[in-house]
């Protein structure tokens, strides 16, 4: 497989310098070269130019999310640098890592995730199909001080396409491998002089791309969806209404068994990147349903020189599991999991507006998240058929967030700016167990002093400072320096207390442009000292989920990310991210965290003539090698490469795209645990993992 990589990587990196080369040498007579495109952000939670905010972001603008086909989170992860998105045993326990910082089940991720304005309140609802989107912005480096407990390693923008006045739409069918088939769609228009509405709509069916040791599908997804926005934009006073509702029925527990029985007892270990199997044994194929319900209303009323905002939202997630537990052929446990938040947030806030050297906002936030999780551990009688239960664990949370924050931009000359910015979270959780589902009779649980309580209560704060001076060398060039403290607030998983983490963040770095904007150039190095970070993991006993905390990792990264429009029609991408994560104490390398990630893409369009289009991406991603498990037991998942090819024709209003995602069958594994000794007679590693190459095409048609 290098023979495939090695040629690809050294023509992606030479072409752009070659070409270069050849600039420089004929300067004089080049011909005018379109730039690139200018996108504006709202990381600062205002309206600004991507190269003008000292933060270091990612942002992907309506052309990219179409070229680049992204459709789900982990499409947009996956092209940028320091991040990664792992899948686990169901789609609502799925992580994100950034800059070294990762995910735990059941806490909160430490990426605050953020559409439209709306932070959404648990992890459960980030793996969803995105539908519509205008633009997405991914901020890395802490953002707590204006996003608040949990965004300690970043932020994701996800801005939706905005109604439109005169009518418009869109119609999309798309077919592939796996007998994956989609439809979706969008129309949108203004039913009066000041409400303009949108309604986006999908259905997939899909047998999926994994298959047991039988043959059986088992990543396969039933999806329906539909989500409108409606706005009112008169002259001072505006509304923005937005609704949602997805129900997916979709596979889950796909992993396979590794290291097994005796096997596991003498080796110890498993290779992970081993594939070369049949498929997982199942005698019971997993499945999972998802029903979310999201409705959002945001206000704003515009003074002569402020803006008051104001945001209220309502999220609902109903899951429910049921799935193999002793992942092999026999007939012997299965889990039944239940997973229900609803979410109820409100922020109020002031904006100055940007016409002054000293810009400014302030605000407050409200959260109160209430969540149901349910294990219970059923006997298989026979082959797919469900028997009784030997053990039940309930147990009934209520988080509550409340916050206020303030941000200052103040010009202190026409090339120095600085930004101060505060945030205060209090964060007050609970968690009571029941016996029964219909919560009747309480289990009293030990506190951290071992003193029995029928309800576990905790509360941490935290003060979330941001500093930052930015100078501007000249109009294309800047660099700045930031100090940022970021928080995660504790949690209770299965009764276990997990301690709040808390990191101390530098960074210092650049963004420049080069040769009329026909080169972007950025650039970050950073420094974070991380405290308590949080870990997750299975045990063999109950309750069989487990957390922890390490008391002290050094974060030590760097990430460089260029654009380049070689010509008016061809255009080149190269990001890398470094991430050197330890453990004070043993130096062994934090979970979950590749030392680097690198991305190069080509995105080549050319007008054919007689309204014809092509467009052509070609993206190429490789990670390092990382571990899973706890550090004592660490399983280390090898360095991988993947290749998307993307080819498409627009004729008027009409689109065709072939496409290949993981062109070269790559699989990788995304999560892995020791199973050691459960329930007495499981013995082994669990695996999930990525599927391999999916080839597929779509025709849209806009209007």
């Amino acid at each position: 497989m290098k023979t495939i990589y090695y040629p690809l990587f050294l023509s992606m990196t030479i072409m752009p310098v070659g070409v270069l080369w050849a600039d420089v040498e004929d300067a004089d007579n080049q011909i005018e070269t379109q730039g690139i495109e200018v996108i504006q952000v709202t990381a600062r939670k205002r309206t600004e130019s991507l190269q003008e905010i000292p933060d270091a972001v990612t942002a992907f603008s309506e052309s990219d999310i179409e070229s680049a086909r992204i459709e789900q989170v982990n499409d947009f992860i996956n092209l940028t640098p320091n991040v990664i998105f792992r899948k686990t045993f169901r789609a609502g326990a799925s992580f994100i890592t950034m800059r070294g910082i990762t995910g735990t089940q059941q806490g909160l991720p430490p990426v605050t995730y953020v559409v439209d304005g709306v932070q959404v309140g648990s992890a459960d609802f980030i793996n969803q199909d995105m539908g519509e989107i205008e633009r997405i912005e991914v901020l890395r480096g802490p953002q707590g001080a204006l996003y608040g407990a949990g965004a300690m390693a970043g932020a994701i923008n996800v801005i939706t396409k905005a109604p439109t006045e005169e009518l418009s739409g869109k119609i999309k069918v798309q077919y592939a491998e796996g007998n994956d088939k989609t439809v979706s769609g969008y129309i949108s228009g203004g039913v009066s002089e000041n409400i303009f509405g949108l309604v986006s709509v999908g259905a997939r069916k899909s047998d999926g791309l994994i298959d047991s040791s039988n043959g059986d599908d088992l990543d396969f997804n039933d999806t329906k969806r539909i989500k409108t926005r409606w706005q009112y934009l008169g002259d001072e006073f505006s509304a923005d209404l937005r609704l949602g509702y997805a129900k997916y029925e979709q596979g889950a527990v796909m992993q396979d068994l590794l290291a097994k029985g005796e096997e596991f007892a003498t080796a110890q270990h498993a290779d992970l990147d081993d594939f070369s199997g049949l498929g997982p044994e199942r005698s019971f194929i997993g499945n999972e349903n998802q029903t979310f319900k999201d409705a959002s209303l945001k206000l704003d009323y515009d003074f002569d020189d402020m803006t008051l905002t104001w945001i209220s939202s309502y999220q609902d997630a109903e899951q429910d599991l049921l799935g193999d537990l002793d992942w092999s052929a026999a007939n012997i446990f299965l889990q039944d999991l239940v997973d229900n938040f609803d979410v109820t947030s409100h922020e109020v806030k002031l904006t100055s507006s940007n016409d002054s050297d000293l810009r400014w906002l302030a605000g407050a936030y409200y959260q109160k998240r209430n969540g149901l999780n349910q294990l219970r551990i059923r006997l298989e009688s026979t082959v797919g058929v469900v028997g009784d239960s030997i053990f039940d664990q309930i147990d009934v949370k209520e988080d509550t967030i409340k916050a206020v924050f303030a941000q200052v931009n103040y010009d202190i000359t026409d090339k120095l700016e600085l930004t101060l910015a505060a945030r205060y979270d209090q964060v007050d959780y609970q968690s009571t167990r029941f016996k029964t589902p219909k919560q009747q009779e309480v289990v009293p649980l030990p506190n951290s002093n071992g003193q029995l309580q029928n309800t576990l209560t905790q509360s941490d704060n935290s003060f979330q400072p941001k500093v930052s001076l930015s100078y501007d060398i000249n109009n294309d060039s800047m660099i700045y320096a930031t100090y940022a403290n970021g928080f995660r607030p504790g949690f209770y998983n299965s009764g276990n207390l997990t301690k709040a983490e808390t990191t101390q963040n530098f960074e210092i770095g650049g963004k420049s442009t080069w040769w009329n904007n026909r080169i972007q150039l950025n650039g970050a190095l950073f420094y974070i000292d991380y405290s308590e970070q949080q870990l997750s993991f299975i045990i063999a006993t109950a309750p069989f989920r487990q957390t922890s905390n390490i008391d002290q990792t050094e974060i030590r990264g760097l990430e460089l990310e260029t654009i380049v429009m070689l010509t008016d029609e061809l255009r080149f991408n190269a990001a890398w991210g470094y991430t050197d994560s330890k453990v004070k104490d043993t130096g062994q390398r934090a979970p979950a965290t590749p030392k680097y990630t690198l991305n190069l893409g080509l995105n080549y369009e050319k007008e054919l003539g007689r309204d014809w289009l092509f467009n052509t991406r070609l993206d190429y991603r490789a990670q390092g090698n990382f571990f899973l498990g706890t550090t004592q037991e660490p399983l280390e998942v090898g360095a991988k490469q993947f290749v998307n090819l993307t080819a498409a024709l627009e004729w008027q209003d009409w689109r065709f795209t072939v496409y290949g995602e993981n062109i070269t069958d790559e699989y990788t594994t995304t999560n892995a645990s020791y199973v050691n000794g459960l329930l007495g007679t499981v013995t082994g590693i669990i695996r999930a993992y990525t599927p391999g190459r999916q080839i597929g095409a779509s025709v849209e048609y806009k209007f």
